[in-house]
């Protein structure tokens, strides 16, 4: 059973994946929003908005230690990176879920199954 802050973690975690695993976001950016984007700039605004995501898990809730721990340690990898290929960010992107779903006592494989 989850309590609150696992199941909004949950959710987050499960939606950032399921982005981060669109093929062609090239033709839905721009049906979208009428620009191009290509697949490495739209996973490099994925990594800013999990270290903004970072940033909330820390301000608004009451971490334990060992939360707290990884989700510094998560943001401080995401913020310190340079990603030169896809595959690159892709990784940083697939590390990062799997460590916070672990740090807040989700399972990353299911998680991973989201559709």
């Amino acid at each position: 059973m989850l309590n609150a802050k696992q199941e909004l973690i949950k959710e987050k975690l499960e939606d950032i994946y399921r982005v981060a695993k669109v093929e062609d976001i090239e033709s839905i950016t721009n049906q979208v929003t009428g620009k191009t984007v290509t697949r490495q700039s739209f996973l490099n605004n994925l990594v800013t908005y999990m270290i903004g995501n970072c940033y909330q898990l820390i301000e608004r809730y009451q971490l334990n230690s060992s939360e707290m721990f990884n989700v510094s340690f998560v943001l401080e990898s995401l913020a310190g990176e340079e990603l030169d290929t896809i595959e690159d960010t892709e990784f940083l992107l697939d590390w990062a879920i799997s460590k916070l779903a672990y740090a807040f006592g989700l399972s990353p494989n299911k998680l991973k199954e989201v559709k």
